[in-house]
């Protein structure tokens, strides 16, 4: 019912085969091979990081374009920032 659906939250629990391949995947690479599980899970932290810095490089050069008055090629922190973002 409409008043039920409201009042709840909606969760869809569709198991994939991916997914699945993927889940049996990691366990096997566990058991037989910890070191590689770990050097796994140490890279997905890392281009997370990486996503996250990348986000926040570029808010911050939007923000500096946003806010920007007259030539953007005068504002010295903008082109900084752009040169850093490399």
């Amino acid at each position: 019912m409409p008043e039920v659906c409201i009042k709840v939250t909606i969760i869809n629990f569709t198991v994939t085969v991916s997914g699945l391949e993927d889940q049996l995947l990691s366990d096997v690479v566990r058991l037989e091979r910890p070191d590689l599980e770990e050097q796994r899970n140490e890279l997905i932290v890392r281009i997370n990081e990486d996503k996250n810095q990348l986000k926040g490089i570029e808010d911050k050069i939007l923000h500096l374009l946003f806010n920007s008055k007259g030539n953007i090629l005068d504002d010295v922190e903008l082109i900084n920032t752009l040169n850093d973002s490399k």
